[in-house]
């Protein structure tokens, strides 16, 4: 089936049940919650069901604080909660699926074999999505058997409050693919802005520059921590300094983000050493307690 002629024989409407593939983890339960919000019913899937309570856990501890900030009244909180379930049969859930999110963390092989458990079982006009923040979207696709169905839908975190996803084209998704999940997109209230397939995409391509650069100036010695940020937040007004972004999303995965834009795009993105120090001797970010910056609990 060529992408010219592929079809996605569904109305935006139709697209009732979404499953979200690495439903544990805090950005899969962090989609679920806000597609919960736009009265989409979820359902979490993972490995094991200590990984699903927690990823309960925690969409009923967002519930709980949009009650306390009375952006919801409880009867609304109820009516939210209820938009969920469960599952650890993957290929049984996604037979009636009208859109897959997959969410797991960055690995290519887990990715692929995931995407290959969707061809086999999920309908032939459902949506196949990875929330992937730099890894090939045609490398995922080439898992499936029609990757025209395949898109990126990358959202950022704190997903509830960052407005953005990026809606990433893999070399075969169809005109079809990228309008349902545009328009998805709008549905549930966040602002889609298409790109090609490229590492990193838009946003973690800039950033891992800022980020890294700010790496290189601490290791060097140039300044410390609080002052890098500092400059960076009163001179380009940004709300928030490198460091302490990178710290906020988790060492580990700007680590794995780095390695992959250095493999794929060069010594422009290397990895800088104090990054790798920090990683290895666990200090990960918020958290752990500690990474650039000690966090207390």
């Amino acid at each position: 089936m060529s992408k010219e002629n592929f079809k996605v024989d569904r109305e935006l409407s139709e697209i009732k049940k979404v499953i979200i593939v690495g439903g544990g983890g805090f950005m899969g339960s962090s989609i679920a919650y806000v597609l919960g919000q736009a009265d989409i019913a979820v359902v979490l899937v993972d490995q094991d069901q200590k990984l699903l309570d927690s990823g309960m856990s925690k969409i009923k501890d967002m519930i709980k604080d949009g009650i306390s900030r009375n952006k919801m009244t409880p009867h609304q909180g109820m009516q939210l909660s209820q938009r969920f379930k469960t599952s650890l049969n993957l290929a049984e859930v996604v037979k009636d699926a009208d859109l897959v999110i997959e969410a797991v963390f960055e690995n290519m092989d887990l990715k692929k074999d995931i995407f290959n458990v969707l061809s086999e079982n999920a309908p032939h006009n459902s949506i196949l999505a990875s929330n992937t923040s730099t890894l090939s979207i045609t490398e995922i696709a080439s898992a499936v058997e029609n990757p025209e169905r395949v898109v990126g839908l990358h959202f950022f975190s704190p997903v509830p409050a960052m407005k953005l996803v990026e809606v990433v084209l893999g070399e075969k998704t169809s005109e079809g693919t990228v309008e349902i999940a545009t328009s998805f997109v709008d549905r549930i209230g966040k602002t889609p802005i298409p790109a090609k397939d490229s590492p990193g995409f838009i946003v973690n391509r800039v950033l891992a520059g800022m980020i890294g650069e700010a790496m290189k100036l601490f290791n060097d010695g140039i300044a410390t921590p609080e002052n890098i940020d500092k400059a960076m937040v009163l001179g380009a007004n940004l709300p928030i300094g490198p460091l302490a972004l990178a710290d906020f999303v988790g060492l580990d995965v700007v680590h794995s983000s780095a390695k992959t834009l250095e493999r794929e795009l060069g010594a422009t993105y290397k990895v800088p050493e104090v990054l790798t120090k920090l990683v290895e001797e666990g200090k990960l970010g918020m958290k752990s307690g500690e990474g650039f910056y000690k966090y207390t609990s």
